[in-house]
């Protein structure tokens, strides 16, 4: 559930399903491409500018908000635990998940001053266009980064990200459904393990 896999991979295969209850076309390559250029640009420099960390850390819970399909990716990786959810349940596991994925992210930022961000070509995955990059750090060698695009509900927003034929969402539906499956099929468990992962990134 950490952001380090969203650019050094994770331990799924990728099989790249389509996002139940969305309204969901595939996005051209030339505008796959536009889309990750620009985030990758606005990323880059949120980054690497000298603003307080305080507001880095705004501009970057704005910006996941922003490209990321938060929810739906929020609902697949859920799975089948997904109609096991009461309502409530559901409420709160997609506001945990947009808390968790956002102090991930400007926690682990933080470490890597100096990005870069190549993109390079694209490739199509099931209903996604997959766009490939190169993300540099200085003292690091260099990532190969797919980041697959769907438009999700008219605009396009990133739905996974590859490394190494690795899944993020893959990879983090199995660490939910481990929480769970560990815990007697109680989804609680996962909000209490999300939660608590929270407080601990969000105290560092």
């Amino acid at each position: 559930m950490y952001l380090r896999r969203w650019f050094l991979g994770a331990a799924a295969s990728v099989v790249l399903l389509g996002l139940a209850g969305t309204a969901q076309a595939q996005v051209a390559p030339d505008a796959a491409k536009a889309f990750i250029t620009q985030s990758g640009q606005q990323l880059v420099s949120i980054v690497n500018s000298n603003d307080a960390q305080a507001q880095k850390d705004d501009e970057l819970r704005q910006l996941v908000d922003k490209i990321v399909a938060v929810d739906q990716v929020g609902d697949y990786v859920l799975g089948r635990y997904k109609s096991t959810a009461t309502p409530d349940q559901h409420t709160q596991f997609l506001k945990l998940f947009h808390q968790l994925l956002s102090y991930n992210i400007t926690y682990q930022i933080k470490a890597y001053q100096g990005i870069s961000f190549t993109v390079n070509g694209t490739s199509e995955m099931g209903s996604d266009t997959v766009v490939d990059t190169t993300i540099t750090t200085p003292g690091k060698a260099p990532a190969d980064v797919g980041w697959a695009v769907d438009e999700v509900d008219g605009s396009p927003k990133i739905v996974d990200v590859i490394v190494a034929g690795t899944s993020l969402r893959i990879t983090t539906r199995n660490d939910y459904a481990s929480v769970i499956t560990d815990n007697g099929g109680q989804f609680t468990a996962l909000l209490t393990a999300m939660q608590n992962q929270i407080n601990k990134v969000a105290g560092q």
